[in-house]
């Protein structure tokens, strides 16, 4: 039986799924922020033999009403010159098994190449491209998906809110393979630890989009909504 393939940008997304059954578990790769990353190894499970393609992981929020936690279901995802729409069939099951599970909506996705780190940057992306969040491997996701046309979704929490400015040194903190470098964050933290509490709020609405994402997978299965 064909799998659904699954893309995520941390290590820790990827977690969820690994609580299926092994002969049902979805197959998952990690990219490590980058959409290119993204790209190859989505192409590389759909000629492994799976079905269809999710990107599954942590969002920017580019509108203000999406807080901490919030699930973006994509109709679309967006880049600056390209927009991929999602499998219409597969959002609508996903969104009906997720009623009552708290926050989710619909909406578009923007694909960067690099972190929006401010409210400006936010709120200007938002703006352009009519997206309500952001994420650095949807948009290779899609592509893949789009080249093979095969299926396709991203379903993202939100983490950082519009509200929320992020430290440059964040992403370099993010590893190729989806782990965190330590070293990176106390070498950012030293010099002005009065800083800390901002990472601190950081790392509470990292945890409350990973405590989402971890409750739609329970609630998806290992089919994440899609029909094989």
């Amino acid at each position: 039986m064909a799998r659904v393939g699954v893309i995520t940008g941390l290590a820790a997304e990827a977690e969820f799924l690994s609580e299926f059954p092994p002969e049902r578990a979805p197959r998952v790769e990690i990219a490590g922020a980058s959409a290119a990353r993204a790209e190859k190894a989505a192409l590389s499970l759909l000629d492994r033999g799976c079905g269809a393609i999710l990107s599954f992981g942590v969002a920017g929020g580019l509108d203000p009403v999406l807080h901490p936690g919030t699930v973006v279901v994509a109709d679309a995802v967006v880049g600056t010159d390209r927009r991929y729409a999602t499998d219409a069939a597969w959002r609508k099951s996903v969104m009906a098994a997720l009623v009552g599970s708290g926050a989710a909506t619909e909406g578009a996705i923007f694909g960067s190449d690099a972190p929006l780190l401010t409210v400006e940057a936010k709120r200007a992306c938002a703006a352009r491209t009519g997206a309500v969040a952001v994420d650095m491997e949807s948009l290779g996701v899609a592509a893949a998906a789009a080249a093979r046309g095969a299926p396709f979704l991203a379903i993202r929490a939100i983490a950082d809110d519009a509200s929320r400015t992020i430290p440059l040194w964040v992403m370099d903190a993010v590893l190729p393979d989806g782990g965190l470098a330590p070293g990176v964050v106390l070498r950012a933290l030293l010099p002005k630890p009065w800083t800390v509490w901002g990472l601190i709020g950081l790392a509470r609405d990292q945890g409350r989009a990973l405590g989402a994402l971890g409750r739609v997978a329970l609630r998806l299965g290992p089919g994440l909504g899609f029909a094989l």
